[in-house]
């Protein structure tokens, strides 16, 4: 495993994050061998929302059977929006507790609103979460699906204010190309970010980093709506090009794109089984030249 760390916290990150939004739909046995590898391969970092409902409690039960709580980094999402917008004082609150109470802790080392209301002033945002970490119940936090921009006011209103800013970003970052958003109010992170990312060496924590499964060939219906075009199909076969050259998949090829980019870079990933624990972190010994990523991205030029 490798590792990195962000703003206002203390504790190493494994730069793989292993996610929980899927607990249900599988055998706990099969759920909790692979979060076992995981752990005996050095991840330390597991994501979890308030969405995700009764998930938060299964992955819990594990936390609290392998006695790790400590030493799990949590990235704990919030103010999903429930047919509303949730951005609020309240609901906020609201999410960081009833996340607390279905995992079993009382504290999250990572607190991400999981979507924004540009029509509230990033100001109260940080004015909020600064008073939930004075509480003692979250330490650092982020947005998820956030433009760049909106995190770049959030912390210069921090640094003027003397109160603690945002340490990461995690909108979606995949090697495929979007042809329409995943889910409603989900954002892709473009070029224009990136380059923001790249400029002051920022953290982001990627979702969806290989595209759910497209770099596999998944037809589910969702990922083909979301990712199924002639950008990506090209893309597709260059990753699995590269990937019979250097002994992988192109899925791994795929998420080493991900984490080679010239920032500090996280990857979500839903580890379902033994297997795709492994698979997924043979992504970690990739090493990718710029000249690879821009090919992968590009091809070759006219």
């Amino acid at each position: 495993m490798k590792y990195g760390t962000i703003p206002h916290l203390d504790k190493p990150i494994s730069k793989i994050v292993c996610g929980t939004d899927f607990l249900l739909g599988q055998p706990e046995e099969t759920s909790f061998a692979a979060y076992d590898l995981f752990w005996e391969l050095g991840g330390r970092a597991f994501d979890s929302a308030h969405c995700y409902g009764d998930n938060s409690r299964v992955f819990g039960k594990w936390v609290a059977s392998r006695d790790v709580a400590k030493e799990v980094v949590f990235l704990d999402k919030g103010c999903h929006p429930y047919a509303t917008k949730r951005v609020t004082y309240k609901d906020m609150g609201n999410d960081i507790r009833e996340n607390h109470e279905r995992l079993g802790v009382e504290y999250t080392d990572l607190f991400v609103l999981h979507r924004d209301d540009p029509e509230v002033p990033v100001s109260e945002i940080v004015d909020w979460l600064n008073a939930f970490k004075a509480d003692g119940l979250i330490g650092a936090f982020g947005g998820s699906n956030w433009h760049h921009t909106r995190i770049a006011a959030a912390n210069d209103y921090a640094a003027k204010a003397a109160k603690q800013g945002f340490s990461l970003n995690n909108p979606n970052l995949t090697l495929a190309q979007n042809s329409e958003p995943l889910w409603d109010g989900c954002l892709t992170i473009d070029r224009e970010g990136r380059r923001w990312h790249e400029s002051m060496q920022f953290p982001l924590f990627s979702w969806s980093s290989m595209a759910r499964g497209y770099f596999a060939g998944t037809a589910d219906a969702d990922v083909v709506r979301a990712y199924d075009n002639e950008k990506s199909r090209a893309r597709r076969d260059r990753a699995a090009e590269l990937g019979a050259a250097r002994g992988v998949s192109a899925m791994t090829i795929a998420m080493s794109w991900v984490l080679n980019q010239p920032y500090p870079v996280f990857a979500l990933a839903g580890l379902r089984t033994t297997d795709q624990v492994k698979d997924t972190l043979k992504a970690l010994d990739v090493t990718l030249s710029p000249a690879e990523l821009k090919w992968l991205e590009e091809g070759d030029p006219a």
